[in-house]
């Protein structure tokens, strides 16, 4: 564990954004969506965080062997961005199925989902690579 102690607190930051994630989705299936508790979907998010902790352990190994820990710090940091900026999209746009009539929720889901979008052209690209796959696919 102490040839990991340098990421410990991404690693947590992990964890803690899985677990906001996660609950947030769990209350709106089942205020929302009257859904029961479902073990596929949680199994899914769980599935999904432990690839992100693969992808950061590897980064870290990787920058470690390669004595460019500066590096692979960098890298690990964008990944927990990028896991931030989509888990805070996916729990503000449940939270805005919970509360409907709050206009800041509201503002910040827009903000977050579509504003911040045209300040980053990689995440304006990366949506219409998701759409056009998507076209693709069907």
């Amino acid at each position: 564990m102490a040839y990991f102690a340098p990421i410990q607190d991404m690693v947590f930051t992990i964890f803690f954004l899985f677990l906001v994630n996660c609950i947030v989705g769990m209350l709106t299936g089942m205020m929302i969506e009257h859904e029961g508790f479902s073990l596929k979907k949680f199994g899914k998010c769980i599935s999904e965080t432990l690839s992100f902790y693969l992808i950061v352990v590897c980064l870290f190994v990787v920058g470690k062997n390669m004595n460019n820990m500066d590096g692979a710090l960098q890298a690990i940091g964008g990944v927990i961005y990028s896991i931030l900026y989509f888990y805070s999209v996916n729990v503000l746009r449940n939270l805005t199925k919970v509360f409907p009539e709050s206009d800041v929720l509201l503002f910040l889901y827009y903000v977050v989902s579509f504003e911040f979008v045209k300040k980053f052209t990689s995440l304006q690209g990366f949506n219409d690579f998701k759409i056009k796959n998507k076209n693709e696919k069907h």
